[in-house]
């Protein structure tokens, strides 16, 4: 009996050791380690965040972007705004961040999203459960985000998505985003200001050059003639509310004795005293030319404006644009009646004309 009893002993020793091989060890090993339970979450992939405005403290908007991983049908996305983007350490709010009046204004990918709450920190995407097919990249924007206000140290976004349409129960994917504030690099320049006026008898439309001639002999008066002249004057400038030139100087007088200025515009009369000025093309008499240049917002003043009708008060604006003009050439024609009885002398004048930029 005890011989046999021996014989059983090896025997099943020898068998447990034909079960239990080494290479049968190392499989079990590898199933522990790679049987993977169906239901552990996994990374987001392609986790990115765009701030229209990384300036601390400012309103801006958010575009954060991934790619959901499990094929899953995914309810709801949550969203924890914290300095650390580690998911086990406490969630400490960055300062200065806010996001309790975010707006969703735009996604892409996995749609249908809709903001369930939003705190100072914490945002709550909700839809009806939907399962993920696609492997796209989905993002959703965010605008009214007030942005951190610590410059030292990075935020971030710590993700999770569920099944659920509340973000409660297991989570199925999770991960974090980073983001920074930073003061950005202030780049100025500016326009000076620029006026650019000439005048003389002949001048370019761009104040290139003049035919320096700043004298008219108009003739001998008569009353049964109109004496007639002219001048130009060139203006450009950038100034926001545009130029204004006035004419200014006496009416012509030899002594004591005046040709009284047209105070309204009037048409040329021959036998009258009558001084005046436009800035228009004109045929009784002819003479002058319409405002040459492609700005139409610089103009002749409408008293000044009128064909074959003249008149002189000093100081009166006699051309103007409303804002930036940039440049136009005025011609100014002068007309000289006389009565009969003036009496005789040199009659002369001289007008200065006055360009100011409205800045």
């Amino acid at each position: 009996m005890r011989h046999r009893l021996l014989r059983l002993h090896a025997l099943a020793f020898i068998k447990w050791r034909y079960l239990w091989t080494e290479e049968f060890v190392a499989l079990l090993l590898a199933l522990f380690v790679f049987a993977v339970p169906a239901y552990a979450a996994t990374r987001l992939q392609e986790r990115g965040l765009y701030m229209v405005s990384n300036e601390p403290g400012v309103t801006t908007s958010y575009t954060a972007s991934f790619r959901y991983i499990s094929p899953q049908a995914i309810g709801s996305v949550d969203m924890l705004f914290c300095v650390s983007p580690i998911p086990y350490e406490a969630c400490v709010t960055p300062p200065g961040l806010d996001v309790s009046q975010a707006t969703l204004s735009d996604q892409i990918g996995e749609m249908g999203y809709s903001i369930l709450s939003k705190s100072t920190n914490h945002i709550i995407l909700t839809r009806v459960p939907k399962v993920i097919t696609s492997s796209d990249l989905s993002s959703y924007t965010f605008t009214n985000m007030v942005n951190p206000t610590d410059t030292t140290r990075s935020f971030s976004i710590r993700l999770r998505t569920h099944t659920t349409t509340d973000a409660t129960g297991t989570q199925v994917d999770f991960g974090s985003i980073k983001g920074q504030v930073q003061t950005g690099t202030k780049l100025e320049t500016q326009v000076p200001p620029m006026l650019l006026f000439c005048v003389a008898e002949e001048v370019t439309e761009g104040c290139t050059s003049t035919n320096d001639t700043y004298y008219a002999n108009m003739g001998q008066l008569s009353a049964d003639s109109t004496l007639i002249a002219h001048s130009q004057m060139a203006v450009g400038t950038n100034a926001s509310g545009g130029f204004a030139i006035t004419a200014n100087g006496t009416p012509m007088s030899a002594g004591t004795n005046v040709i009284d200025p047209l105070a309204t515009p009037t048409a040329s009369k021959q036998g009258e005293n009558q001084f005046g000025i436009n800035l228009v093309a004109n045929n009784d008499p002819a003479v002058g030319s319409n405002p040459e240049g492609t700005f139409a917002n610089a103009v002749a003043s409408p008293d000044y404006g009128i064909p074959n009708q003249y008149k002189y008060v000093p100081g009166d604006v006699v051309a103007f644009s409303p804002n930036v003009s940039l440049m136009k050439k005025f011609t100014v024609s002068y007309i000289v009646n006389s009565r009969p009885d003036l009496h005789a002398g040199v009659y002369t004048t001289t007008l200065t004309y006055i360009a100011s930029g409205r800045f």
